[in-house]
Formats: C-alpha cells, sequence, structure tokens
C-alpha cells in the first residue's frame, strides 16, 4: 500500500540553504515542505519509489531512509521520472530488497513555490 504524507517541519539547516541558493540565483523561494512516500519491497524485488512534490511547487532537493539498510541497495536517488529524464516535481528512488523479508524503502523530496 503506497501512502504519501507531508511533514511541515521548520529546519534552521534548510533555512539556510534555501537562503544561500536564493542569495546565488536570485528566485524567491517560499513555503517549503518535505514530502515521503513510504512503500514495503518484498524479498527479492526491485521498487521504484516517488515522492511528488504538491501541485505548484518544485523538488529543491531529497533523498531516502531504508528500515534496514543492510537488506535494501539503492541504484538511484535523484530527481528523476523513472524514465531516464529530469524533473523538477518530485524526488525518485529505486531500491532493491536482497533480503529474505519485506522492507520498507521511503523517498523524500524538499518543495517549495520557486519563482
Amino acid at each position: 500500500m503506497r501512502e504519501q504524507q507531508t511533514i511541515r517541519t521548520p529546519s534552521i539547516s534548510l533555512m539556510l540553504v534555501m537562503a544561500a541558493t536564493v542569495m546565488v540565483s536570485g528566485c524567491a523561494i517560499t513555503g517549503h515542505e518535505i514530502v515521503q512516500n513510504r512503500v514495503v519491497v518484498p524479498a527479492g524485488a526491485v521498487a521504484k519509489v516517488r515522492a511528488v512534490c504538491p501541485s505548484g511547487k518544485k523538488v529543491l532537493g531529497g533523498g531516502f531512509d531504508m528500515e534496514i539498510p543492510q537488506d535494501l541497495r539503492v541504484y538511484a536517488s535523484d530527481p528523476g521520472d523513472s524514465q531516464g529524464n529530469i524533473v523538477n516535481d518530485g524526488w525518485r528512488v529505486m531500491v532493491r530488497n536482497e533480503g529474505t523479508t519485506a522492507r520498507q524503502a521511503t523517498a523524500i523530496a524538499i518543495c517549495a513555490t520557486a519563482q
């Protein structure tokens, strides 16, 4: 079962990164959100997990979290669409469960309105 949830947490380090981005690129960034999508990956399976930004927001960065790092191998963690294209509306993680038990993998996207 796929479940996507939005977590709104203030982060000083995120604000510093965002402030540096604004100074470098000259664009305005507002309303950041951290969005995640967690899936259960069956033993021996490959899964593409994607955290999608809310409508009108762009991905600034992202990452992943794994239930048992020894069982899951990460093949990709990027702002891709699993078709070889770079996109600006989410973060993708591709993992393989090399263990014998189903494990959780989570894609995490940092999203904001950027103009």
